[in-house]
């Protein structure tokens, strides 16, 4: 599967999206101009280059991901810069968090906060880090955790391609993203061949997964996972598993005729996430669109 299109092809992409599911307009239409930007900085965005021969084959072989093997978020990286772009694009899509939003831009602007503190701290260190940084600061820890979120996903998604393009072909069998390790957001099922491929929400990477397996516990038994499908919308659908609990949304793809965006298919399909977790399954990944409660 491919996702690559022009950075200009994706006002086309959402105006289907709304088209499609009118009834999920208002969370499309706040993430767009932050896709938009997304897509856009991905594009334009200079980074240095990375040193692919710290990656072993054969440990992704075993199922180690680069992000275990390498760092993907550098301190020379421009992460002030996307982060200041992307803060103009979330004020535009999302007004009613504009004062929280411009108060980080701000102390990022005067020095004040670095976006890489963020990346370099410990995983489970993060959220003390924002927690104090709201207390002395001032600004809302759940803004300026989505802020830097979408920094992220830029930069991850940019070198994300240039060591796949490093690499070339390589064994992969995991249901977790074989550059920064985090399960799919959503699945997309081809008509032509029934193959599965997953996508992540984190760096925007794409792989192959087989169809008889549960990618985030990997259980191999039907008779434990199946479809849930929308009424009329044969071609959206939630795969689930009662062995772990946890659901992906997926989509039937019926040939290439358009291109597709799959975190604005994932968005699109917000519906799916309202009716598995009402039915007490959480997502195989938490996004800033599919935590609900």
């Amino acid at each position: 599967m491919t996702t690559t299109y022009e950075s200009s092809e994706i006002k086309n992409i959402i105006a289907r999206a709304l088209e499609q599911n009118p009834e999920n307009s208002e969370v499309i239409k706040a993430f767009a101009p932050i896709i938009a930007r997304q897509r856009q900085l991905v594009e334009e965005i200079s980074l240095k280059v990375p040193d692919c021969t710290l990656i072993d084959k054969n440990k992704l072989k075993a199922g180690v991901p680069v992000s275990s093997q390498m760092d993907l978020i550098e301190p020379e990286d421009p992460l002030k810069e996307v982060a200041l772009s992307l803060a103009a694009a979330v004020k535009e899509g999302m007004p009613n968090i504009s004062e929280n939003i411009d108060k980080i831009s701000d102390l990022i602007r005067d020095g004040k906060l670095n976006p890489f503190d963020f990346f370099k701290a410990p995983a489970d260190g993060k959220g003390d880090a924002i927690g104090g940084l709201s207390k002395k600061l001032q600004v809302s820890p759940s803004n300026a955790s989505f802020l830097m979120s979408l920094v992220s996903r830029v930069v991850l998604e940019r070198r994300a391609k240039e060591i796949m393009a490093a690499l070339g072909p390589f064994d992969w069998e995991k249901g977790y993203c074989p550059i920064c390790g985090e399960f799919p957001s959503i699945a997309l099922i081809e008509e032509e061949g029934g193959k599965r491929f997953l996508h992540c929400s984190s760096c925007g990477q794409d792989w192959r997964f087989t169809r008889i397996c549960c990618p985030y516990c990997e259980k191999e038994e039907r008779k434990e996972m199946e479809y849930f499908y929308v009424e009329n919308k044969k071609q959206e659908a939630a795969f689930v598993c009662d062995q772990c609990k946890k659901y992906l949304v997926t989509l039937y793809r019926a040939g290439k005729v358009f291109a597709r965006d799959m975190d604005i298919s994932a968005i699109s399909l917000i519906h799916m996430d309202v009716l598995m977790q009402n039915k007490g399954y959480e997502p195989m990944t938490a996004c800033v669109w599919n935590v609900l409660s």
